[in-house]
Order: structure tokens, then C-alpha cells, then sequence
């Protein structure tokens, strides 16, 4: 997907963050003209480093100073002390640098919360690590910034109920009705540079490409590829279940207009996801 083009002042950025979603948004950031700088711990960004490390932040500034900065940071479900550092102390080291943060967080704080949950949705019992996020969320909005919380990110490379799926592994778990939300890589992209563009300062917002029921899902994943479901289900995580119809309207008022499902998804590229053969 190409963005259309970056509006000044958002014409000279950082991507805090080079995985999938960062990555991502670096190509299409150059590709709309914009001079992007890339920060990671690990090879290949235009910046190795720590981004809480001052002296990683000070190196960076000597190459191009950002009118915005994308916090695109990710631990792979590290711990929780993995997310005070990976969130709480480098948005805190971002935001005593003087820099402006679009920060991605995660619907992952909205806890045991179920049903319809907007941005204004009370989270009930956070877990230690969603704690986390909203600590960084309101560091980030208290000093202008602006926050995403993203849904399941999925894309080529990167779809693991649909390589389950292929793979004839058990279901996700839960009952037949409990609602999951997915956003594609490139609809996350565009919704970043959206509200860096256009959202409010302070603001948070939700990103979903959709909330499907579990089987409903596995269905259309079905009538996409010619494999049927499993019958099993897999046991509940130490995550427990969410069950949450993701509310975008806000996101959807700045334009936004997500562009894939994971059924279309299914149709395109589940032959990338084919399981090799012994």
C-alpha cells in the first residue's frame, strides 16, 4: 500500500523500532519522500543501539534531528521488567530529549475488558505488562504525543492463525463466539502516518482492521484456502481470553479506511504459509 504523501512537519522522522511494523513504516514513510532515520538494538537500522541509552539518542540527533518520532518497539512477549525497558524507559528517554512521540501500544490494555471497548473504556485488571503500556501511553500523551493501540498485527512473513490453520494445528482457544481483532501491516502503517498528520495532540486511538468471532473466522480461513478447521481447540494461555469488538471510529473520523481482511489476506498469500513437506 502507498501513502499518498507526508504533509509537513512530519517530513524528517525517527522509527524507534526496526521489526515488523517499524520496518514497514521506514519504506513507506521514504517511498512518500520523507528523510527517516531507523533506531534498533539489532542490525539492520541506520542507528544499533539502545534507544533509553542517551548517548544512542545523542548519535542520532547528529544525523537528523526528527520533527516526529514512531515508537514502533517490540519484545516478542518478553517480560515484564522486558517492557519497563523496551516501552517505560524509552519513551521516558524520548520524551526528556524534547521529542515528539507517536507511540504503539497495544489493545492489550484494555485487560479482561469485554464487548465494545473504545479508547475511553476503563481497563479491568491489567496485567503487569499492559500496566506498563498505560504508564508509557501517558507519559506519551501527557506531553502531546499521540497513541495507537494496535490489534494483532499480521502480514506476509507474519500470520500465525493462518499458518496454524494450514498447518492443521488446534484452534484458537475459547468459545465459538469469542470476537479477535486483526490489523494488517500495511493498514497499521497508514493509520501511523494518519495520526501523525492529523490526529490531535494528546490523542489515543484505536487501530483494528476487524473483530471476527472465532469461528466465523476459521470458517471464512476455510472457504479461503480448501482446509478445514481442526476440531480441537487449544488450551487457554496464562494470557487468558479476549473477547472485545474494537472500536475505531475515531481513527475512522481522521479517514482511515482499512484496506485488507484476513480473508482476502487468506486468498492472496496463504500458499507463503504452506507447511514444507517431510
Amino acid at each position: 500500500m502507498e501513502t499518498q504523501g507526508v504533509e509537513r512537519p512530519w517530513s524528517k522522522c525517527w522509527v524507534v523500532g526496526h521489526g515488523f511494523l517499524g520496518a514497514a513504516l521506514a519504506a513507506s514513510l521514504r517511498r512518500a519522500g520523507a528523510d527517516v532515520l531507523t533506531l534498533d538494538a539489532v542490525a539492520p537500522a541506520d542507528v544499533v543501539g539502545d534507544a533509553a541509552d542517551e548517548t544512542v539518542l545523542q548519535r542520532a540527533l547528529q544525523l537528523l534531528v526528527p520533527q516526529v518520532v514512531f515508537c514502533c518497539q517490540a519484545t516478542g512477549g518478553g517480560s515484564p521488567a522486558d517492557y519497563r525497558h523496551t516501552y517505560g524507559d524509552v519513551v521516558r528517554q524520548l520524551l526528556s530529549a524534547h521529542l515528539r512521540v507517536v507511540f504503539c501500544s497495544s489493545i492489550s490494555v484494555y485487560g479482561a475488558a469485554s464487548g465494545a471497548v473504545n479508547e475511553e473504556t476503563y481497563p479491568i485488571a491489567p496485567s503487569e505488562r499492559a500496566q506498563v503500556l498505560l504508564e508509557a501511553e501517558a507519559a506519551v500523551r501527557k506531553c502531546g504525543g499521540i497513541v495507537l493501540r494496535m490489534a494483532a498485527l499480521y502480514g506476509v512473513g507474519r500470520c500465525e492463525v493462518l499458518r496454524r490453520h494450514l498447518a492443521g494445528e488446534a484452534r484458537l482457544p475459547g468459545p465459538a463466539e469469542r470476537l479477535l481483532s486483526y490489523v494488517h501491516v500495511d493498514d497499521a502503517v497508514e493509520a501511523l502516518i494518519l495520526a501523525g498528520q492529523a490526529a490531535v495532540p494528546g490523542s489515543c486511538l484505536n487501530v483494528s482492521g476487524e473483530s471476527v468471532r472465532r469461528d466465523a473466522l476459521y470458517e471464512q480461513l476455510h472457504e479461503a484456502t480448501g482446509v478445514k478447521p481442526s476440531d480441537a481447540a487449544s488450551p487457554v494461555s496464562r494470557r487468558g481470553l479476549s473477547d472485545r469488538l474494537i472500536d475505531c471510529s475515531r481513527l475512522r473520523m481522521l479517514g482511515w479506511k482499512p484496506q485488507m481482511s484476513l480473508r482476502r489476506f487468506a486468498e492472496q498469500f496463504a500458499d507463503a504459509f504452506v507447511p514444507d513437506a517431510p
